[in-house]
């Protein structure tokens, strides 16, 4: 099989092939090493490409199935590594400056549960400096381009890895989303991004975080992969007291199950009052699509979500407890975003970050109610399609909003309320724009329900109007 074909292909798809000795991993990850070299001065999505590692991965992979040790579907599947998971032996640069030369001592778990598995891995993924906001326009290794448009950002903060799915570069790509940074890469490359429920997947080895709300998610070409993927990734760690010991399903196996009878919630307030036109009617596309597949449609109210803004206030205090001993001896070296948006958090008072938090346990508690009337809610995934990466601001409504900087909430306006919350989210693709940028719309459910999760997309997806599009600078195209 030629091996443009090859890179088209989706996990699923390969997995038995490599099982079964009609693919190499060797021949795999030459073609998809070649295609990461091809389109690197196109896309910037790449920090570091770990050519010699993972050829060396890969020949180990071949003699392993040929002695018939085969360890599962992620086994010889080339896959990236968003560059603030650490890597020991690696450079993990969390896309700053100020980590230029920063050399773990030890892998991230899930790197660790991806490795086990027999995954390939090809190169540290570029992304927004410090993993600080949604475009990936990095100012010390350059802005990523979007495979659908190269003049447009491919989301942020895992920009990297969502271009280089799209792309055919890599199977899958692991990025980290505390607002929305799997599943904005996810709906502007136009590929499935996952934020499991928080507690779901060990975090520990994620470099530079939160302490409240982030999580490592995969974005994949389908959301059977993601399936597969979570299925690696998902389990208690007993080093990361963040992780909670609850079972792990057979995530494929939900794949084909009927949504008949199953209540779809439409939120009636926050997701859908702020939308580009033409995401509006991607979206309502989808409703009417799933009410076909036998979802029940139920209108939602959110009231709470009004003061969703007041979650800014407990990330400014993480921000700046987390960057301090950094910003003490290399200020200099930070991007002027990320130094603009971590100082203000010095000035939080201590009262003002509690009442931050409680109004995140009742937005919790009413996400709690309202997952007790239906089983999945959908929503918009971004209220745009991709920006301009030059654009400094976007026009919603006949209004300016900030693209990048203070009050630049737009893009992530649906997504980072799930990581408050630490409900489930999925992104799909659900089509084009007018100018051919893609659209997402976002699945979520109740907390640990991700098997359902991949239940409705999965049935989405079947008739999704993005099935066989394919963004232009993809190989083949």
């Amino acid at each position: 099989m030629p091996n443009v074909d090859l890179l088209r292909m989706t996990i699923s798809e390969l997995a038995p092939m490599i099982q079964n000795k009609e693919v190499s991993p060797v021949e795999l990850t030459e073609a998809a090493l070649a295609e990461a070299d091809r389109l690197q001065p196109t896309l910037n999505s790449f920090i570091t490409i770990l050519h010699d590692r993972a050829m060396s991965q890969a020949q180990e992979s071949e003699a392993e199935i040929s002695r018939g040790n085969y360890r599962g579907p992620l086994h010889g599947i080339p896959m990236g590594l968003k560059d603030n998971l650490a890597t020991a032996g690696i450079t993990t640069t969390v896309g700053s400056k100020v980590l230029a030369n920063h050399v773990p001592e030890e892998d991230a778990e899930v790197i660790v549960r991806c490795r086990d598995a027999g995954a390939i891995f090809l190169g540290k993924e570029n992304l927004e400096e410090f993993a600080a906001g949604a475009t990936s326009n990095n100012p010390h290794y350059g802005a990523v381009h979007n495979p659908w448009g190269l003049d447009h950002i491919p989301g942020g903060s895992s920009g990297g890895g969502g271009a280089n799915v799209a792309a055919g570069v890599t199977f899958a790509s692991l990025g980290t989303d505390l607002g929305g940074s799997v599943r904005l890469p996810g709906t502007f490359c136009g590929v499935v991004g996952l934020k499991q429920s928080y507690g779901r997947v060990s975090q520990r080895g994620l470099m530079v975080t939160s302490f409240n709300g982030d999580h490592i998610g995969p974005m994949t070409r389908s959301v059977a992969d993601s399936a597969l993927m979570l299925q690696v990734l998902a389990g208690n760690d007993p080093l990361d007291p963040s992780t909670v010991p609850v079972p792990v399903p057979d995530y494929s196996a939900f794949l084909g199950k009927s949504l008949k009878g199953l209540k779809m919630g439409v939120p009636s307030n926050h997701y859908f009052d702020l939308l580009d036109g033409e995401v509006e009617s991607a979206v309502r596309g989808s409703i009417a699509a799933l009410e076909e597949l036998g979802a029940e449609l139920q209108e939602v109210s959110l009231p709470m979500m009004e003061y969703i803004g007041a979650m800014r206030i407990s990330a400014m205090a993480d921000g700046v407890v987390t960057h301090e001993a950094m910003l003490k001896y290399h200020r200099e070296d930070y991007g002027p975003d990320v130094f603009y948006r971590t100082i203000p958090g010095q000035f939080v008072l201590g009262k003002d970050y509690s009442k931050s938090l409680r109004v995140q346990r009742m937005i919790q508690e009413e996400y709690a109610q309202v997952m007790q009337q239906v089983n999945f809610l959908i929503t918009p995934t971004a209220p745009v399609p991709a920006p301009r990466i030059d654009a400094a601001y976007i026009k919603v409504n006949g209004e300016d909003h900030r693209v990048r900087g203070p009050g630049s909430g737009l893009i992530s306006r649906n997504t980072s309320p799930m990581n408050s919350v630490g409900l489930p989210a999925i992104t799909v693709p659900c089509g084009v724009n007018s100018a051919g940028l893609p659209i997402g719309v976002q699945f979520i459910t109740g907390p640990f329900e991700e098997a359902l999760l991949f239940q409705v997309a999965a049935n989405y997806e079947q008739v999704s109007p993005s099935q066989g599009l394919r963004p232009a600078v993809a190989v083949g195209v």
